[in-house]
Order: structure tokens, then C-alpha cells, then sequence
């Protein structure tokens, strides 16, 4: 057979079918002639998925000639579409490269008592998966000897976050656990393209849950572009965050109405994509300045952010007309908080800089109060060592 999985030492080796087994003369609970023989425990065995399947169609063993040592299983003889995948992830190369630790079939299924992923006390069934893929990715002997291998750090991120708790804590089963995101045998690194959780593909991966955003998004300016190829693009992740997935509404959330401004900051200050798109290098300088970014900045989470303006999933550029920000829409774009607006209040100016003669009215006032102040001042100390001077003369 083309694909099998790779040879797995089995913590019991022999497994006994519904029918009476010659295998179980050895490996029964009663009085055996090999004394040394592991021990198959029937009641496991008969409770799982495999209840039915003779010892010898796991086990290329024959039960007449002596098979000492032999404990090798192959799992991908029935499951060849499973063996096929996980051939290719990092848990079968890296046990190529002698890290016994990384974990076979049976360390997720377990042996003789494989249980149905539907079954509640399953070690792969949705809720239990968690635990069973922290047992490895916080294991620290383990860790220490995979460098690329996710941190602990990262998993406890999961544990804390919106979907974490929900499946975890809250008990909901639609909740995505780690083989949503990541694959269930495959398990292919992030920078892999061919991996559910590769940048042009995590709108896709979210999206088998969160589907009417993963259709708005798709239609956007960052996913159309991300779609040819310009990974700079942000993506879910990029602003929600990987693991450790907050909640919008909570103020640790990098979605957060207060922190929106920070999150975009990350691509529209970054000198290397707005240099290298063009992009306008100033948006989130000019939005700071503003009364709308000062107020975001003392903590007020009602005043418009970046989001507010142009969009969440649903941003186009200006010239676009589904854009919140095109001319034929502004009017309605600022009027969600601002009511009763003139009818060219659309006509302003938005992203200016007092330092710039381009903002008009707001750098020649400002220039005002610059001379102004700096006139008082000048004039105050003046004042000051004239009177000094005037005293001094009295004495």
C-alpha cells in the first residue's frame, strides 16, 4: 500500500476481535503459557470503535510463530486518506529525526480502546482535543528539543481567549478548537502555503465558522489584495489577534474601540508598507491630533475611530463607491453620531495637520497662538529683568 503510516510502538500489543482469538491464549487475563506477554484488557477493547476487528488486522502477526518484540502496528492499512496527511506534518518527520516524544495514532486515539471522536470521554473528541494537544505543546523536555514548535506561552493564550472559554469553560461545542484552525492529521506550519492557517488562507479557515464575515471581508481592499499576492495585507488575525482572541468589547481586545487606532498603526505607520505601497504616511499621526484621537487616546471609547470611518470588515478604497468614506457617502458615515450636519459638511477637510499650511484655518491659527505665546513670554521675561534692573538701582 502506497501509504502507511510509519511503524508505532503500541503500549499493549495485541488486540482481541468480537470472536474467540487464538491471540488471546497469550495475551488473556488467564494463566498463559508466556507468563512475559503483555496483558490485553477485553473490557477496553470491547468498548471501542474496534471492537469488531480482528487482532491481525492491525497486527501483521502470526499468532503461531513466535513474535517476540514485535510491536509495530499500522494504522493507515484501513485509515489510507488519514495516514496519507499525517505522513506530511511535523509530527511524523520530526519523529524521523529520532524526537520519540512527538506523538503518533495512538497517542491521540489511543490503543486498544479507540473511541469514536462523537464519544464524550474520546481523547480527540472536540472539547478533550485541547487537552491533548497541551500535553505536548507545554511539555518543556519537548519544547527544548523542537525550535519551531508552538511555545507554551501561546497555548495558555488559547486557553484564556474568546474561543478557549467558550469551549472549555462555557461548554459550547461549536466553538473551534485546535484541528479547526490548524488541521486535524496534517498539521502544517503557518508559513507553509498549503497550510489552513498560511496568511491567504486564514480568512477562509475562520471563515467555516464565521461565515457572513468571511464573505464581507472577502469583497475588501486588504483581502482582494491579499489575494494577489501581497501578504503585507492584513488578514483576521492580523488585527484579532491569533490565540489569544479577545472579545471586541473588552479593553484587552486589540479590536477594542480605543485600541483600533493602535492596531492600524501597525501597517499604516509601518515605514516599510507605506513606503512600499504608497500608502499616505500620516493617517494615524493626523487621527491622533484630532479631537477624535485625543479623546480616543484619554480612554474614551464612544468617540469614532479608524473603524468607525472606514469600515471594520467592509473597507473599499475612497474612490469606491460602497466606501463609508466616498463623497456620496461621508454625509451619512459621519452623521451615525453626529446629527443635523450642514449640507456641506461633507466638504471638510479630514486628515490635517496643524503643521501643514495644506490643513488651511487650522495651521494659521495654530501659527497665531505659536507667535502669540511666544510674544507673551518673551515679553513676560522682558518685563521681568527690567524690574530686576529697577530694584537694583533703589538699593
Amino acid at each position: 500500500m502506497r501509504y502507511l503510516l510509519l511503524p508505532i510502538l503500541l503500549l499493549l500489543p495485541i488486540g482481541v476481535g468480537a470472536q474467540p482469538s487464538p491471540c488471546m491464549e497469550c495475551h488473556g487475563a488467564q494463566p498463559r503459557p508466556q507468563p512475559k506477554a503483555a496483558v490485553v484488557d477485553t473490557a477496553l477493547l470491547s468498548g471501542s470503535v474496534h471492537a469488531s476487528v480482528a487482532c491481525t488486522d492491525c497486527h501483521a502477526i502470526n499468532s503461531k510463530t513466535p513474535h517476540a518484540g514485535n510491536r509495530a502496528v499500522f494504522c493507515g492499512k484501513c485509515h489510507n486518506a488519514e495516514a496519507e496527511s499525517f505522513n506530511k506534518s511535523p509530527h511524523v518527520l520530526g519523529r524521523q529525526a529520532n524526537i520519540e516524544k512527538l506523538p503518533t495514532c495512538i497517542t491521540c486515539h489511543g490503543g486498544h480502546d479507540v473511541l469514536a471522536i462523537s464519544n464524550p470521554n474520546a481523547r480527540t473528541n472536540h472539547r478533550n482535543s485541547v487537552r491533548l494537544c497541551i500535553t505536548c505543546h507545554e511539555d518543556q523536555q519537548l519544547t527544548e528539543h523542537v525550535t519551531n514548535m508552538p511555545t507554551a506561552a501561546a497555548i495558555k493564550a488559547y486557553e484564556n481567549s474568546v474561543h478557549g472559554r467558550a469551549l472549555m469553560v462555557e461548554g459550547n461545542l461549536k466553538a473551534p478548537a485546535c484541528v479547526d484552525c490548524h488541521g486535524s492529521h496534517n498539521f502544517l506550519p503557518s508559513d507553509q502555503p498549503e497550510s489552513p492557517v498560511y496568511k491567504s488562507h486564514v480568512a477562509a479557515t475562520c471563515g467555516n465558522c464565521h461565515h457572513k464575515i468571511a464573505q464581507t471581508y472577502a469583497e475588501s481592499v486588504h483581502a482582494t489584495a491579499l489575494a494577489k499576492g501581497v501578504l503585507e495585507s492584513p488578514t483576521c488575525t492580523s488585527c484579532h489577534g491569533e490565540h489569544n482572541i479577545v472579545k471586541h468589547l473588552e479593553p484587552d481586545s486589540r479590536v477594542y474601540a480605543t485600541n483600533v487606532s493602535k492596531t492600524c498603526s501597525d501597517c499604516h505607520a509601518s515605514d516599510k508598507v507605506v513606503g512600499k505601497f504608497g500608502l499616505k504616511a500620516d493617517r494615524i499621526s493626523t487621527f491622533k491630533e484630532s479631537f477624535h484621537g485625543a479623546a480616543s487616546e484619554l480612554g474614551y471609547a464612544r468617540v469614532a475611530n479608524c473603524a468607525s470611518c472606514h469600515g471594520v470588515h467592509d473597507i473599499f478604497p475612497q474612490q469606491d463607491s460602497r466606501s463609508l468614506i466616498n463623497a456620496a457617502n461621508i454625509q451619512i458615515t459621519c452623521g451615525k453620531c453626529h446629527e443635523d450636519l450642514p449640507a456641506d459638511f461633507a466638504k471638510g477637510a479630514v486628515h490635517t495637520s496643524a503643521t501643514s499650511s495644506e490643513s488651511g484655518g487650522k495651521f494659521y491659527v495654530r501659527q497665531f497662538y505659536i507667535w502669540f505665546i511666544s510674544i507673551i513670554i518673551v515679553g513676560f521675561v522682558i518685563y521681568r529683568v527690567l524690574e530686576y534692573k529697577r530694584r537694583i538701582k533703589r538699593v
